[in-house]
């Protein structure tokens, strides 16, 4: 809008043109104070994972704090933690965190004046870390029946992929106890206490058994493509160690190449196994 348009106008129009203008200003001006402290902040990160390590050269660190170089080993001592003598390495401050908590100092500690934050400058920025709380929840699926007016066939809507009626469990929920088992190898009792006391879910052994047995079994079918390159390699590793099964005592056997490992169990320990694994490779 120029000059002689402006002029035309009365008013009470170039009031609203103003109050406009002036409601634009604060939301510009509110803009531009969140993007300087966001740059503000960002370039504190920077700074943070650009710096070196912290010594007694280059900080306030006193020199007993210093990394020490490895001492001789006259005992035999297991230490706990990092090896003595390790670079130090700190955490480095991501760009975008999920969360940003703004501390802002609304009055004056020594005379209670309020405060503006209008000539506040950023001096410090920490970040923490955290795990969201994570509590198990209950799905409850109803399947409704209808009979058709026009035919007089009953209709049921089947459940989804992971909701399935007759599962007692969740897709998410069966991994974590597999991976409890088998990648951490947790004892039926530890994982029970490890999904009640993380999770808030209540699940017996026998709930946990039916998981495994269930995992057992998708996994089955990948058996005869892991064969398969077990058998097609041109070098290969095998070994076995005594498993107790049932009461029993069989045999673990691990074929491995340099990209694939085959275990199996069988009763025994004998050339039968690995003829029967390798066939005629």
């Amino acid at each position: 809008m120029n000059q002689d348009q402006l002029e035309e106008l009365n008013k009470q129009e170039l009031i609203k043109i103003i109050l406009r203008q002036h409601q634009q200003i604060e939301e510009l001006m509110e803009a531009f104070k969140k993007l300087k402290a966001d740059h503000e902040a960002l370039v504190m990160k920077f700074e943070h994972n650009q710096k070196p390590p912290t010594n007694s050269g280059n900080s306030s660190q006193p020199p007993s704090k210093d990394q020490k170089k490895n001492k001789p080993k006259d005992k035999r001592k297991r230490h706990h933690g990092p090896p003595k003598g390790h670079e130090k390495h700190e955490r480095e401050l991501v760009a975008n965190p999920d969360k940003i908590i703004e501390l802002h100092a609304e009055n004056c500690k020594k005379c209670q004046c309020k405060l503006e934050h209008e000539a506040e400058k950023l001096v410090r920025v920490n970040q923490i870390t955290e795990l969201p709380e994570i509590r198990a929840q209950v799905i409850e699926v109803r399947q409704y029946e209808e009979v058709c007016p026009h035919c007089g066939m009953k209709q049921r809507t089947q459940a989804p992929d992971g909701l399935e009626l007759g599962r007692s469990f969740g897709a998410r929920l069966e991994s974590t106890v597999v991976y409890y088992r088998q990648e951490q190898h947790m004892s039926y009792q530890r994982t029970l206490q490890a999904l009640q006391n993380l999770y808030g879910v209540k699940i017996s052994q026998g709930g946990i058994d039916g998981i495994m047995k269930k995992a057992g079994e998708k996994a089955a079918h990948a058996v005869k493509e892991i064969e398969a390159r077990i058998r097609q390699s041109k070098v290969i590793h095998c070994d076995e160690t005594s498993s107790r099964v049932g009461g029993n005592n069989w045999w673990e056997w691990v074929f491995c190449s340099p990209h694939t490992v085959l275990h199996v169990i069988r009763f025994n320990r004998s050339m039968d196994v690995i003829q029967d694994v390798m066939g005629n490779h």
